[in-house]
């Protein structure tokens, strides 16, 4: 075995001596160089070498092993960092692409170009958050714009709807929706403007549109027409149209004038009333001069011809001429040119119980005669014979219109008319009434029958069995007291004739505490006349009670089903289209037996186990009707 010796060369790199120290020594740092190298160029920087030796050559190795192993490893960390950063600006970018724009990118980075990502991505953020602030504000100022417009449009009381180029329509307000019974869920987008025109108007109004597309000139801006609601009604309106700018579009102002036809109709009605008054008058008057000097010389023949078959012919003659006599009479009667003769006060009540014995014996055993009288006596200043005859000429012309039989009413009652019922009666002065109306359960008349039913020698009957003057001597008489008589009618539903007579200094000898009229029920108001609602629910929420409206019977029911709880009483139409008060009480009541319900009526009615009360009776009268039923008084 070789010893272990020491070069003498000084230098082992070329030593043959295996046993050499030096030469082994070597062979160790080289082996140690070669796995840290290995190790650094893995990505383990933590390695280094701690040894320190004397020749200059291996020292250097060992000084830049350790040199690249630090090197390594601050680009690794450079490297490291710039992956950080982008990938933390990454994030950044990612929640503010999704819209949180509460993230923020760090502008802390020792390497420059992370550091001015994150400045230009912070800049980019501002800018951002800047344009933002600016579309929130112009929304909000669009916002504010558009609740006005909204406001405006529904405020002014006139229907508005914006129509595309093919007719669908785009915009409508809620007094479109009051005006048609449709909602905006119905119309918008899925109705088409015709779908409102009745068929006879419908290519005119289609006309007039196609029209306007090409030259708004073409056509009227504005105009009547006529519109379909939901439930088939007619209405009377009046229709201003313009083209929106720049588009094919237009756009309707519609204001329903229905109402203000009726009034037309009824004044136009009692001019020509008074004007057939003004000329039967006229008439009346000449003819009954020459009717003076006819029976005056028949008179003077009667007595100077002694042959008995001549004195016939002229007594003929005289029973003729007060026959004409009596109808110049009738005719000045109805123009009011004949004084009204001496009034006395006349207990109302008892005299329509005594003459109801007599019509009985007039009207036959097939119909019914019922009186519908106040327990209070109504005294009333009038000519007993005045009364007799409007009463009878009534009677028997709604025994004529019920040839198989039915049934007449015969109301009195006493009533205060405001200035709400002015406004769809202008010829009615507000103040106490007595109110005389009978009703028929008989055919009814039709349009143009009602216009014309007090004309002088207007009717309906066969040739002979009726003049025509019955009907005109009521109106004259009834205008003779300064009183005012309506009709109300439809075929197959009967007819009502209401006499108003107005009550001159009259005294209310009992005070209603207003007190013990308001309540805090709530009260389901069902009605098809916007206007009665509107009044009837108004004076119900000033006494305290909740109210729940609905314009038709369909309605009333989808409410009663969702607040049955709630509700303590219906107020009900009687007449109304599609489901009538009847049915929607009978379903109501098939829903909960208890609920206490109260119909209204236009004309006087009774019916059994209905409560019924009149439309036109003061509001107190409604309150303490609804009072009583409430407190089970009724």
């Amino acid at each position: 075995m070789h010893e272990a010796t020491v070069c003498t060369e000084g230098c082992f790199i070329k030593c043959k001596n295996f046993f050499c120290e030096h030469g082994q020594r070597l062979s160790e740092l080289l082996h140690l160089c070669s796995d840290v190298i290995e190790k650094i160029g893995k990505g383990d920087t933590s390695q280094k070498i701690d040894i320190k030796v004397e020749r200059y050559s291996l020292q250097r190795l060992i000084d830049s092993i350790n040199k690249l192993s630090k090197d390594i490893e601050e680009l690794i960390n450079l490297n490291h960092e710039l992956a950080i950063g982008i990938c933390e600006h990454f994030d950044v970018l990612r929640r503010l692409q999704e819209g949180d724009f509460s993230a923020k990118a760090s502008e802390d980075s020792s390497i420059e170009i992370v550091k001015m990502l994150g400045q230009l991505i912070n800049r980019q953020r501002e800018r951002f958050l800047d344009y933002i602030d600016k579309i929130k504000e112009q929304h909000s100022e669009m916002v504010k714009i558009y609740e006005q417009e909204r406001v405006i449009l529904s405020s002014i009381g006139v229907a508005i709807l914006i129509t595309e180029e093919d007719m669908t329509v785009e915009f409508v307000n809620e007094e479109f929706e009051r005006l048609t019974g449709y909602t905006k869920k119905e119309i918008e987008g899925k109705m088409r403007w015709s779908d409102f025109i009745p068929e006879d108007i419908l290519p005119q109004a289609i006309e007039y549109h196609k029209l306007r597309r090409i030259s708004p000139s073409l056509a009227p801006s504005q105009y009547e027409i006529k519109i379909k609601d939901k439930h088939g009604r007619i209405k009377d309106a009046l229709m201003t149209v313009a083209m929106i700018p720049y588009t094919k579009k237009s756009i309707k102002s519609i204001i329903d004038i229905t109402e203000r036809k009726k009034i037309q109709e009824q004044l136009l009605h009692s001019q020509k009333i008074e004007s057939l008054g003004m000329l039967s008058g006229r008439i009346a008057h000449e003819y009954k001069n020459i009717l003076t000097g006819v029976l005056g010389f028949a008179a003077i023949l009667d007595a100077k011809i002694q042959d008995e078959n001549l004195k016939k012919y002229v007594q003929k003659i005289v029973e003729a001429g007060q026959r004409a006599r009596d109808l110049s009479n009738t005719l000045l009667t109805f123009s009011r040119k004949e004084d009204i003769s001496t009034v006395t006060k006349i207990n109302l009540n008892k005299f329509l119980v005594n003459y109801s014995e007599f019509l009985r014996s007039i009207i036959g055993r097939d119909i019914e005669l019922k009186l519908n009288l106040p327990e209070s006596e109504v005294l009333y200043e009038i000519d007993p014979a005045h009364l007799e005859v409007i009463v009878l000429n009534l009677v028997t012309n709604s025994r004529d219109a019920m040839p198989e039989g039915g049934e007449v009413v015969i109301t009195l009652n006493e009533i205060h008319l405001n200035s709400d019922y002015q406004n769809t009666h202008p010829l009615v002065k507000p103040g106490n009434y007595l109110v005389l109306s009978i009703s028929d359960t008989g055919t009814g008349m039709d349009e143009e029958t009602k216009k014309r039913v007090f004309e002088p020698f207007f009717t309906t009957k066969p040739k002979g069995k009726g003049t025509g003057l019955g009907l005109t001597t009521v109106y004259g008489l009834v205008k003779g007291y300064n009183g005012h008589i309506h009709l109300y009618s439809e075929l197959g539903q009967g007819t009502t004739f209401k006499i108003y007579f107005p009550q001159k200094n009259k005294i209310n000898m009992e005070l209603i505490n207003k007190e013990i009229l308001k309540g805090n029920e709530t009260v389901l108001l069902v009605d098809d006349d916007a206007q009665v609602r509107q009044y009837i629910g108004s004076f119900l929420r000033d006494y305290g009670y909740t109210v729940y409206e609905a314009e038709n019977g369909e309605q009333a029911l989808k409410i009663f089903e969702e607040y049955k709880e709630k509700i303590d009483l219906c107020l009900i139409d009687f007449i109304m289209p599609v489901i009538t008060g009847l049915e929607v009480k009978k379903r109501i009541n098939s829903i909960n037996p208890k609920t206490k319900i109260l119909i209204m009526s236009g004309n006087p009615i009774t019916l059994k186990d209905t409560t019924i009360i009149e439309k036109s009776i003061s509001p107190e009268e409604i309150l303490f009707k609804i009072r009583n039923i409430l407190d089970q008084k009724e």
